[in-house]
């Protein structure tokens, strides 16, 4: 059965789009908790054509679209990535009339929707929210933010939007990595991973690949590169050395697997006595 309705806007992500000659890349998607509602009208007008008495030609052009995204409240990581706002040295957060707003790929979907379809836009504008504020009364209504954004096509590709259904390919690492037409997907056979320091074994992380000829990039834990020393790779899967894992505090981590082609893979991993 398809979708009646759609409601509950959800797992709304940004990634900061980089514009170069031409050239078109996406960072990692954030998460930005507090939506509330996402609206977007159709932007384009018909173009009609008048020869021999007729309407010789006629097409509409697809200019993407335009609306609004109601937070709860926009992150300042938001504001500091995409509006450009900065943060000083005592933590405060400044917005200079001479800031370049970022583009971005925007990531979301609907709690209500049946197919769980994730969809992504790809080329994003977004205007700064106004400021409102009310004193307080015998009741409570908590003040929402609002973002004036424009959807347009993609610089490289044209494309606009797309969207994923659940059981599709690339739906599982749908906010790892922004989603690129006939992509290549990497998918860890296991997210999780716990190591004990009674019983040491090598963290073995088995990565399945789209592309045939892919190659592991690098290897990060918390951020950090792990020495090549400690690291077998085969193909797209890596094994860590255990004397590595065994050096660390107990507690968790993320062990981060990057690839020459597509998305990045993440497993989380325990440290334990």
């Amino acid at each position: 059965m398809g979708n009646k309705v759609k409601f509950g806007l959800k797992n709304v992500h940004y990634a900061v789009v980089m514009e170069n000659n031409d050239i078109v890349t996406y960072g990692t998607p954030k998460a930005m908790p507090g939506a509330v509602n996402l609206v977007q009208n159709s932007s384009g007008d018909p173009v009609t054509f008048y020869a021999d008495d007729t309407a010789y030609f006629e097409e509409n052009t697809n200019n993407g679209y335009e609306g609004t995204l109601e937070m709860a409240l926009i992150p300042d990581e938001f504001r500091v990535d995409v509006l450009g706002d900065e943060i000083d040295a005592n933590g405060a957060l400044i917005e200079n009339a001479d800031a370049k707003p970022n583009k971005i790929a925007l990531m979301f979907e609907f709690d209500g929707d049946q197919k769980k379809t994730r969809h992504v836009n790809y080329r994003v504008s977004v205007a700064r929210p106004n400021i409102e504020g009310s004193t307080k009364t015998n009741t409570k209504e908590p003040k929402t933010e609002t973002l004036n954004i424009t959807v347009r096509p993609a610089l490289d590709t044209s494309d606009v939007k797309t969207k994923i259904e659940q059981g599709q390919t690339g739906y599982d690492t749908f906010y790892s990595a922004v989603y690129l037409k006939n992509a290549v997907i990497n998918t860890a056979a296991s997210t999780a991973a716990t190591f004990s320091k009674a019983a040491p074994d090598d963290l073995a992380i088995d990565v399945t690949s789209s592309a045939a000829d892919n190659a592991v990039k690098n290897v990060k834990l918390d951020g950090t590169w792990i020495p090549g020393i400690h690291l077998t790779v085969s193909g797209v899967d890596v094994t860590i050395a255990d004397d590595y894992i065994a050096a660390l505090e107990n507690g968790s981590y993320t062990v981060i697997v990057e690839f020459n082609k597509g998305n990045a893979v993440a497993v989380v991993l325990t440290v334990t006595a």
